[in-house]
């Protein structure tokens, strides 16, 4: 099933004169999509010429998370489904396949065609350049289904490319002089960002792995040699381990959030809260 996912660039098939029922209803396109900030994307880009179901739903783990048949069946009047992309995403691997088997007229479009991954890092979208790249290739997808509303999908990716820059620029200036700092989280959700800002994340849990007493001691050395005092996880996740980690180094547990649906509000959210926590 991964080998399926690396090869779903951007597919685009073409579309009959024939529109589903709720565009022709409402005027607005069906889009489904994988996880909760992926809706905002399409939001941002579509505004109300696009009717958004998102399959995880808040709350729910996109590591565990099952559709319910209800939701299966409901993309029976999807017309694109927005992908994550990423190969290691547990939900799309798993059904991604059944999906499509559903519904034949559905077109697959990879936000994330044109993007570097990170090894067993699903997270891409807490890169502000990734999702700068996601945002076109929906634009792109919109456009296909949709051309006689070229101009306001473009002026709407447009703006949002815009909002996508200035908060790159917000950050930039907030982690201004914090190059090669450091923050330990348990699970792995924030490798993109800090690839972008020059951060290490700290990982306990490494992604697909079991972890060993050996590599948590080597976490527990690491986290007092840099004096952390915060580790983070993962809204949604188990807390348990996090929480014995943190005892045993003296540090907070703190939780956050990359499933914000609200991207721009999540993404600064999470940038005032590293700015406390980051260690050299």
């Amino acid at each position: 099933m991964s080998n399926l996912l690396c090869r779903i660039l951007l597919i685009l098939p073409f579309f009959s004169g024939t529109v589903d029922a709720v565009h022709a209803a409402t005027g607005a396109v069906s889009v489904a999509v994988s996880i909760l900030p992926q809706a905002s994307f399409v939001e941002r880009i579509a505004g109300k010429r696009a009717a958004v179901h998102v399959m995880i739903p808040k709350g729910a783990s996109p590591e565990t998370y099952e559709p319910t048949p209800q939701q299966l069946v409901a993309l029976a009047d999807s017309r694109i489904y927005v992908t994550v992309g990423s190969p290691d995403l547990p939900f799309e691997a798993k059904y991604l396949r059944t999906i499509v088997d559903r519904n034949r007229k559905l077109a697959l479009v990879n936000m994330t065609e044109g993007v570097t991954f990170r090894p067993e890092d699903p997270h891409v979208w807490t890169s502000p350049a990734a999702v700068r790249i996601g945002a076109g290739n929906i634009a792109r997808a919109l456009i296909a289904y949709d051309p006689l509303h070229r101009e306001e999908y473009e002026r709407n990716l447009a703006a949002f490319r815009r909002e996508i820059d200035a908060l790159d620029g917000e950050i930039r200036k907030v982690l201004s002089g914090k190059k090669g700092y450091s923050f330990m989280v348990y699970h792995p959700a924030w490798g993109y960002f800090a690839d972008d800002y020059g951060l290490n994340q700290l990982a306990v849990e490494e992604e697909g792995k079991p972890v060993s007493a050996a590599h948590i001691r080597k976490m527990v050395d690491l986290a007092r040699a840099k004096g952390i005092k915060a580790v983070l996880v993962q809204k949604g996740f188990d807390m348990k381990s996090g929480r014995t980690l943190a005892r045993e180094i003296g540090a907070e547990i703190v939780e956050t959030d990359p499933l914000e649906r609200d991207w721009l509000k999540g993404m600064r959210a999470f940038t005032a809260l590293i700015t406390r926590i980051l260690r050299k």
